[in-house]
């Protein structure tokens, strides 16, 4: 089992609950993007260097700048990205190792 980052925008929030239950449920280890964070991005960055693999809630292609540096700061550190669909912006989405489904991504992790 690899240890997983899950952020995006927080007008995600409901969709990276529902991950997070399908985490849970799976007893996969996870680290998880959340408001209460008070280290803002730098708390973000520290869980990108805790995990193996970075994931990307991001309906409708979208990504905003916190997490554009979340992608990057991973891509830097040597970490698979993989993002829910694919990112509107093409210079961005070169970084990423490809598009799952949360059940593509469960199934990813668990072998």
């Amino acid at each position: 089992m690899r240890g997983l980052y899950v952020c995006g925008s927080f007008r995600f929030m409901r969709e990276m609950e529902e991950l997070e239950g399908k985490l849970k449920e799976e007893k996969i280890g996870y680290r998880i993007s959340k408001k209460v964070d008070s280290r803002g991005i730098l708390g973000c960055l520290e869980k990108i260097d805790e995990a193996d693999v970075v994931y990307v809630v991001n309906p409708g292609g979208y990504v905003g700048r916190s997490v554009s540096v979340d992608i990057g700061y991973a891509y830097a550190r040597n970490k698979p990205i993989y993002v829910m669909h694919p990112i509107d912006d093409p210079p961005v989405m070169k970084l990423v190792n490809g598009v799952l489904s949360f059940e593509e991504l469960i199934d990813l992790l668990k072998h």
